[in-house]
């Protein structure tokens, strides 16, 4: 026997599932906006009193030693008032307001914390929302109450007006008469209540958008904490940039001190010998002279391998693009170069020298450990970025480790608020991609 299963279409025309799930969101809006507009009036009527009242004691008090802590007091009261704001602002729904900038209070001294308490910011945007919150509160009060008593009363009209004694009818003249309307008082109330309920929705979340749109004016700082973090990355980079522009000079004097000086110190050697025996023993002299001439061609290799960190000529006087195709001419690795500059305006120098480095550090890498066949270098414009993106098809397994160069290049690279990335899995290939801010 075979068991079938039918499944059967949903009741109801097509679309009508839509169309609950819309009312229901319609009348669940409208709840949470009047929710919160009604929540307003008490809210703000309560801080304008105490903020009012409070600032008027503390300036009344201020020439005495209780004026400062009664102005602290005021102030926490109005933190307060402004956290229950950022919170109630949950009601419609929305994301909560990110608390302010308050200052911890340092130090032991009463006064010091005191005085660290007045002279913070947000204290006074609360205090001040306090304030001018409350016009606002008595308005949006009187409108929202004033809406909803005319759809209920429109609505409900009919029902109740049998039981409530309006006196006679001579001596009360009903709204269709006040109008020189010729119909009926009930008919009059519900296409009141109908006009009424039309513009419920739009009039109550206009006042709720009006209390939000204070609060997060003048109680939301999450834009200043983006501005402050961003500052101490900043400054995390620049310190770590000076550290390592610090370190390289180190590295270079001692550099030049254990190679360089120290052979031309030989060569000097070298040559007050052959000078010596120039005439008592040509021969020796020969010798010597040809030891100092290795000597100067071992310094000068030196010399050059140390200039890799100093900006060359060329970058200043000719630019990034025939800097970087010069170097990829000296690059003991094939490297095939694609500079896409643009016709945009020109990189500033921190910029061109950055990408510079970061293109000759990559390239000595691949020279020393990648045992790389082929090198790809590409330089372009991506927006309002400089991209330096160098591709080797070596053996991988380059990290990024401090004290090292590619340590030393994050530093530089992120110091003009930029990035570096390195991928180099074991067997390669290894890409190494600079993103370097450039907008003018």
């Amino acid at each position: 026997m075979t068991e079938m299963h039918v499944r059967m279409p949903p009741a109801g025309p097509p679309g009508h599932h839509d169309e609950d799930e819309r009312c229901v969101g319609w009348f669940e809006g409208l709840g949470r906006d009047s929710v919160y507009v009604f929540l307003q009036f008490p809210l703000t009527l309560a801080s304008f009193v105490a903020m009012v009242t409070g600032l008027a004691l503390s300036a009344g008090l201020i020439v005495l030693v209780v004026g400062l802590p009664v102005l602290v007091i005021v102030l926490g009261l109005a933190r307060v008032f402004a956290t229950l704001q950022r919170e109630v602002v949950t009601i419609r729904g929305h994301q909560r307001i990110e608390p302010g900038l308050y200052r911890r209070p340092e130090g032991t001294s009463a006064w010091r914390r005191w005085l660290l308490a007045v002279r913070t910011p947000q204290p006074w945007l609360d205090a001040l929302h306090g304030v001018v919150s409350f016009p606002l509160g008595v308005a949006t009060f009187v409108v929202a109450t004033t809406m909803w008593a005319v759809v209920l009363n429109g609505f409900t009209f009919w029902f109740w007006q049998g039981f409530v004694d309006f006196g006679p009818p001579e001596e009360n003249t009903t709204l269709p008469e006040l109008l020189n309307w010729d119909i009926p008082e009930a008919v009059l109330y519900l296409l009141m209540g109908l006009v009424g309920l039309a513009l419920l929705r739009p009039v109550i979340q206009l006042c709720a958008a009006m209390h939000e749109g204070l609060a997060r004016l003048l109680l939301d700082n999450s834009r200043v904490r983006e501005l402050e973090e961003r500052v101490r990355q900043l400054d995390t980079a620049r310190s770590a940039a000076a550290q390592a522009e610090v370190a390289s000079l180190r590295r270079l004097e001692r550099d030049l001190h254990d190679g360089p000086q120290q052979r031309l110190v030989r060569l000097g050697m070298d040559l007050a010998v052959a000078e010596r025996r120039l005439e008592s023993s040509p021969e020796s002299a020969r010798e010597a002279i040809a030891e100092a001439r290795r000597q100067a061609a071992e310094t000068l290799e030196e010399l050059r391998a140390l200039s890799r960190g100093i900006a060359p000529p060329i970058l200043a006087d000719r630019g990034l693009e025939p800097a970087l195709t010069a170097m990829a001419a000296r690059s003991p690795v094939p490297t095939e170069v694609d500079v896409r500059l643009g016709s945009d305006s020109p990189l500033d120098e921190p910029v061109e020298t950055a990408a510079y480095f970061v293109a000759s550090e990559a390239l000595a890498n691949v020279a020393k450990h990648a045992q790389a066949t082929r090198v790809i270098m590409s330089v372009r414009r991506d927006g309002e970025e400089l991209v330096v993106e160098v591709e080797d098809d070596g053996a991988g397994g380059a990290t990024v480790l401090p004290g090292h160069g590619l340590s030393g290049l994050a530093d530089r690279v992120e110091a003009l608020g930029g990035r570096l990335d390195v991928s180099s899995p074991a067997g390669g290939p290894t890409r190494l991609v600079a993103r370097i801010p450039c907008a003018s």
